[in-house]
């Protein structure tokens, strides 16, 4: 079965969320009423954050979360498993353990996006190679905590490697990498990077555990040209059975997201 979530931000201002961090809980009112079943969170750290307070609040209001975002960190501190300085690597480590640990509470993925931008210019192979290796630590903890961590597939104007379906397949095969290791695939940057989307959804086939959901610019869906109800057609046929998560910016207004996603939740679950 396909659920829903939509991105809620907890500490600070994040572009995904209608909701700013001290709204959080009229964001959680706001999924809950328009048919959500969760909630993707948005945590840059967890200074003076009560997970165990957020998971009671999520179930007071029947709401489960898909993912914990982790991108926020690389802009406001400077996070990354490719910096060329071992003590960036050693803190973004660090930061995904508390990140896995909040996971295992509230019974979430840990997506892993921007934090696998580098800082130098490295071939696809060294890139995969790198990766693997500054993730093994946190995939083997998330393990242990029975925690999925899942790899976000950017496009190539935001990061150097790792763009579209093919790649993110290719790394899974090249890096080994265990069950516990799955794909985010966002329809913004598959536009970019992947010729079919059928043909991606099938390739990537269980290794896809999540999917965000915008349109061609970014917009809430309907105000640009992807064909959101066919993405939708294809992900069923293909037995897709994770979470569909909006994850758009607040456009053309943060009242046209918070007003659209009870309807467009409505027609999504009606084909």
């Amino acid at each position: 079965m396909i659920t829903f979530s939509a991105t809620l931000t907890c500490r600070f201002d994040a572009i995904f969320s209608p909701f700013a961090p001290h709204e959080l809980e009229q964001g959680f009112a706001w999924l809950a009423s328009s048919g959500f079943d969760a909630a993707e969170l948005t945590i840059n750290d967890y200074d003076g954050l009560d997970v165990r307070q957020l998971k009671q609040q999520l179930d007071q209001f029947g709401l489960g979360c898909t993912t914990i975002a982790t991108g926020q960190a690389r802009k406001r501190n400077g996070l990354s498993l490719l910096s060329s300085d071992p003590n960036v690597v050693h803190k973004t480590q660090q930061r995904l353990r508390e990140h896995i640990e909040a996971a295992a509470l509230l019974g979430s993925q840990v997506t892993l996006g921007s934090l696998r931008a580098p800082d130098r210019a490295m071939s696809k192979t060294e890139y995969i190679h790198s990766l693997a290796e500054a993730m093994r630590p946190c995939v083997d903890y998330a393990r242990q905590c029975n925690v999925p961590l899942i790899v976000e597939a950017l496009n190539r104007y935001e990061i150097s490697h790792l763009h579209s379906a093919t790649d993110m397949m290719e790394f899974m095969a090249l890096s080994d990498a265990p069950g516990n290791v799955g794909i985010l695939w966002d329809v913004f940057h598959a536009n970019i990077e992947d010729p079919d989307f059928a043909s991606a959804i099938a390739h990537m086939g269980s290794r896809l555990r999540h999917v965000h959901l915008a349109d061609s610019n970014r917009h809430f869906p309907g105000y640009g040209h992807l064909p959101i109800e066919s993405i939708y057609n294809m992900l069923q046929r293909a037995g897709y059975q994770g979470a569909i998560s909006l994850e758009c910016f607040c456009l053309p207004s943060k009242e046209a997201v918070i007003q659209g996603a009870g309807p467009l939740l409505k027609r999504l679950r009606a084909l």
